[in-house]
């Protein structure tokens, strides 16, 4: 007999071969799927601890990036603080040699100053001395100021009693 539509064909006996085929099976698989979630397990295991050593070496490796970034910030500040405290040295010795150099030219202006009127002085002199005409129009007119007595040399120099200023050298 044929088997009609919609009806399954009846079931053909099984042999012992057959089952016991089908339950090695069984066991394969069982066993196999045991395996794979003792792996699957394990993996996750060292998945896991492969992480928390990722973690704890990421923790340390930017702990030690804190550190160095530290050190580095201190020693800039250090730099920093030496530059300008030897801005201030460089600043402060200059500013001493600003008063040094304000006081040499104050000097110098006063010896120039004190030289120049003394040769005004002689040449006043040595000009009433040389030109007798022009001593007596001086005469007539009124003195600005008194005019420098002539040196005592007895050379007849105005300019022999002269010394240098002070700022310069003596060789």
């Amino acid at each position: 007999m044929s088997a009609s539509e919609g009806e399954q064909p009846a079931p053909r006996p099984v042999s012992r071969a057959a089952e016991l085929a089908a339950e090695q099976v069984e066991s394969i698989v069982s066993v196999a799927q045991t395996s794979a979630e003792k792996l699957t397990r394990a993996a996750r295991e060292e998945a896991e601890s492969v992480r928390a050593l990722a973690r704890e070496s990421a923790q340390a490796d930017v702990e030690n990036a804190r550190q160095e970034a530290a050190e580095r910030i201190r020693d800039a500040q250090d730099a920093a603080d030496e530059a300008l405290e030897q801005a201030k040295a460089v600043s402060n010795g200059m500013k001493q040699l600003a008063n040094l150099l304000t006081v040499h030219a104050e000097r110098i202006l006063r010896d120039v100053t004190n030289s120049h009127r003394a040769m005004t002085a002689d040449l006043r002199a040595a000009a009433r001395n040389d030109f007798p005409e022009r001593e007596q129009a001086a005469e007539s007119e009124p003195p600005e100021a008194a005019p420098r007595p002539r040196p005592a040399s007895g050379r007849g120099n105005p300019l022999a009693d002269l010394e240098p200023p002070s700022w310069v050298e003596n060789n």
